[in-house]
């Protein structure tokens, strides 16, 4: 029978089957290797052409189309805009070359500003009613408080104390019932 090999770490189960690889994904030890398996990945792909335009497109959306941040394109590119996707990409007019990166443009790093929207937001829609302020202190109006804790009698004293007396059905106190000498007998099977 085949054994299972796991490609993140590079090693064989010994249990085959599919509660063992159920168990072996859920470990630490995987959960790591496969982080550090894809931030290798994960760091090429930015370090590379489509890692710089998505920065770049993303720090230019974030800014009106007159900042002085945004260099402008050099002599012999053009930008036109995608239909499909709404992203700009780059036109070399005498190569023809094309490209999602625009040249000559590093973005910052850090890119846009966290926590503000970008300054060319439009805004929120026209019918968008903020929600009313509310105070939260004090507990919404349908909220119900929970039934106090159960209120018991005074403990026992220390070392103990008699047990309590046995209470009959009709109310009376008295010693509790006798347990019954002999047992029906067990059903037959």
């Amino acid at each position: 029978m085949p054994r299972f090999f796991d490609d993140y770490s590079n090693t064989y189960l010994t249990h085959d089957s599919s509660a063992g690889r159920k168990q072996q994904r859920r470990g630490w030890k995987f959960r790591e290797n496969f982080k550090l398996h894809y931030q290798k990945h994960l760091d090429e792909w930015r370090s590379g052409p489509m890692g710089l335009a998505s920065a770049q497109q993303g720090y230019l959306r974030s800014r009106p189309p007159d900042d002085p941040t945004i260099p402008p394109l050099p002599d012999g590119w053009k930008e036109e805009l995608d239909e499909a996707t709404t992203i700009s990409f780059y036109v070399h007019g005498a190569s023809g070359r094309r490209t999602w990166v625009r040249p000559g443009f590093r973005p910052p790093p850090g890119g846009a500003v966290q926590g503000r929207p970008p300054s060319n937001y439009p805004g929120p829609p026209p019918n968008f009613q903020k929600p009313p302020h509310q105070n939260i202190t004090q507990p919404p109006g349908n909220f119900q408080r929970p039934p106090p804790p159960f209120q018991q009698g005074p403990p026992p004293p220390p070392g103990g104390g008699p047990p309590p007396a046995f209470a009959a059905p009709g109310g009376q106190q008295g010693p509790p019932p006798p347990f019954p000498a002999t047992l029906p007998p067990p059903p037959n099977m």
